[in-house]
């Protein structure tokens, strides 16, 4: 996240796909701690954004604690495939 935000863009909306993009390639889960990590974000500000993708259905947080993408995420993806 290291790079500078779209010019006229959106910080919070820049913050949480790359989020999103972070959880993809990690697989489809990870902990705060490794979404920390790999942000320049502070932890408080990483869990705000993830609880409102989970409030959303974008997210979810596993039993473990670990955040995984969410089926809200199906929707979105099956909406732009049809349009390719």
């Amino acid at each position: 996240m290291g790079e500078k935000a779209v010019k006229g863009g959106v910080q919070s909306v820049e913050r949480v796909f790359e989020l999103l993009e972070l959880i993809t390639d990690a697989g489809g889960e990870v902990t705060l701690s490794e979404l920390s990590s790999s942000t320049d974000l502070p932890l408080p500000t990483i869990h705000r954004l993830l609880r409102t993708l989970v409030s959303k259905g974008y997210a979810r947080q596993l039993p473990s604690r670990r955040y995984a993408l969410g089926p809200r995420l199906i929707r979105l993806g099956a909406g732009a495939s049809s349009q390719l």
